[in-house]
């Protein structure tokens, strides 16, 4: 808030994503929930687009001076520009921005961040807590990237080695906001694998994993599970504080999907998810607690966005790869009782995408097309990998445009989905 009041270009960057946000709040809130919007052409004039504009020359003139400052402005703009750019639905700048503050970060002065490195109780002031604050934060979003864009490769998992993602293991996290951050580190480890070995990188191939890298990953998945149950044991109360309910249950739905898709991932491909059915059922109910959390905190269908992936990701992964079909119908009905935009993730498009892959899958399956358990989908009726874009018209999302591998079987195979 002080860097908006007196520097004009987060005034402005600030001011476009404010606009942006409420254009987007009224517009879901109408007829056409269920449609994601474009920024080209809505009708409330050019407000959002002028700020936006505007900031970006104030940055470009900003005087290098005191190089604290412009960094932090900088590094602060570029988070901004990058929510605003995924609300809008310009992925492809809001990726942009990302990578320029990303950058930026790493050629931050380690003497900086020296201070609030760790999480300990040193409080560093002004400049220092903005850069240590918008830093942490744009790597955060630089982690979470890797599951919605399968040719990604966070920086913080480039330089971070196995060995140092835990803290020791007798010893417990100090916070849920350090819990949060190593808890990414494993989850783009582990999306990372999955899209490397379904060979979905459209960027090219990523180097092979090692063949141990499945058990590595499934000891620090337990491990993190030992050092989060000390922290809860040590008197953190979930009870008094609904935040804290919220992000406690998020952990664990995450922590709970990062296992089953894991130790699913086998010889036996798509038929081994099955035996993660117990994992799965647990992950629906935790994740229909922090939906409902959603919405008691912004209101009954209200729209929801956050620049962080929560629980799209994961409910889109149990939808694809649960075929049980109780559970299938319950994460459908999460994913369509209130819009959500997290990032890249639109609620609305991955329930639709969820819903074809159920068609696909369940074809011919049981009365009336509809399968009655998960062994009536032979391993070839499987759809193995699938992705997709949202194609643009005018000012909405006009259809969804898929690309899907069928286990077994060999051959593309693309659809349009119309929303």
């Amino acid at each position: 808030m002080f860097f908006s009041q007196t520097v004009p270009s987060v005034r402005h960057a600030a001011l476009a994503l404010a606009l942006i946000h409420r254009n987007y709040l009224d517009r879901a809130s109408g007829d056409r929930v269920h449609q994601p919007q474009s920024w080209k052409d809505w009708p409330l004039g050019k407000a959002p687009l002028l700020h936006y504009n505007r900031a970006i020359q104030l940055l470009l003139r900003q005087q290098s001076g005191d190089s604290t400052e412009t960094t932090a402005i900088t590094l602060l703009v570029c988070y901004l520009f990058t929510c605003f750019d995924h609300l809008t639905g310009n992925y492809v700048q809001a990726i942009t921005h990302l990578r320029g503050g990303v950058e930026l970060s790493r050629n931050i002065d380690k003497a900086i961040l020296n201070d609030n490195s760790t999480y300990g109780d040193a409080q560093p002031s002004g400049l220092r807590t903005l850069i240590c604050q918008v830093t942490r934060q744009i790597r955060r979003l630089d982690m979470q990237a890797v599951t919605f864009l399968v040719d990604w490769t966070p920086t913080d998992l480039q330089d971070t080695l196995i060995s140092q993602l835990l803290p020791p293991s007798d010893s417990a996290f100090r916070s849920l906001d350090q819990a949060a951050d190593h808890l990414q580190l494993l989850i783009a480890r582990v999306t990372r694998l999955l899209n490397t070995e379904q060979q979905l990188s459209p960027g090219g191939e990523m180097p092979p994993l090692p063949s141990s890298f499945k058990d590595i990953v499934l000891g620090q998945l337990e491990a993190w599970s030992g050092l989060f149950d000390s922290m809860l044991q040590r008197g953190l109360s979930t009870e008094a504080n609904p935040d804290t309910y919220r992000l406690v249950s998020l952990l664990r739905l995450q922590h709970t999907t990062l296992w089953a898709l894991l130790s699913s991932h086998g010889p036996g491909r798509e038929m081994d998810y099955d035996k993660s059915l117990p994992q799965f059922q647990r992950c629906v109910a935790l994740a229909s607690d922090v939906a409902a959390a959603h919405e008691q905190y912004s209101g009954p269908f209200k729209p929801t966005f956050t620049p962080e992936t929560g629980i799209l990701p994961v409910l889109y992964m149990i939808g694809v790869k649960c075929r049980h079909p109780v559970v299938r119908r319950d994460v459908l009905r999460i994913l369509r009782r209130q819009p959500i935009r997290e990032a890249a993730w639109d609620s609305i498009s991955a329930a639709r995408v969820v819903e074809r892959v159920t068609e696909i899958e369940e074809a011919g399956s049981g009365e009336g097309g509809i399968a009655q358990s998960m062994e009536q989908i032979a391993v070839w009726q499987r759809i193995e990998a699938m992705s997709w874009v949202e194609v643009v018209s005018g000012q909405f999302v006009a259809r969804l445009d898929i690309t899907y591998t069928f286990c077994t079987r060999e051959g593309l195979h693309t659809e349009s989905l119309m929303l």
